[in-house]
């Protein structure tokens, strides 16, 4: 390969590929750099960014609070919720107890025959006992 063959062939063909420098030249020209924002121009972007922050987002003191009182707050609906599983549980042994003693005072009353044969269905009917 000679240095007309890469004159000829190669230059050609890399210039479709690559800038040139007369491509570059006429890029970016000194009139054009001066319409790009200017160090002063980002300082006050940078300012107006950190006070959208500062109003739109919350502080790690302000985080910390929203987080206490996120866990006091859960904290009272299970002590709450502890509360009332307990008073069902209660609830429900005293109704057994209750049911017990009523099974007991209607053998009783049936036995002694205080209370009739019809009485003692209907009651059953009930479902109570």
């Amino acid at each position: 390969m000679t240095i007309k063959d890469f004159q000829e062939v190669i230059i050609p063909a890399m210039e479709g590929v690559f800038a040139t420098k007369k491509d570059l030249e006429s890029f970016a020209t000194k009139k054009d750099l001066e319409s790009f924002a200017t160090k002063k121009d980002l300082e006050i972007v940078r300012f107006s960014l950190q006070a959208d922050m500062r109003e739109n987002f919350v502080d790690k003191a302000e985080f910390a609070q929203f987080r206490n009182e996120s866990f006091n707050f859960f904290d009272k609906i299970i002590k709450d919720l502890d509360i009332l599983m307990t008073e069902q549980k209660m609830g429900y042994y005293q109704k057994q107890k209750e049911r017990s003693l009523w099974t007991i005072m209607i053998e009783a009353m049936k036995e002694h025959q205080i209370l009739s044969t019809e009485q003692v269905q209907k009651i059953k009917e009930l479902g109570v006992f």
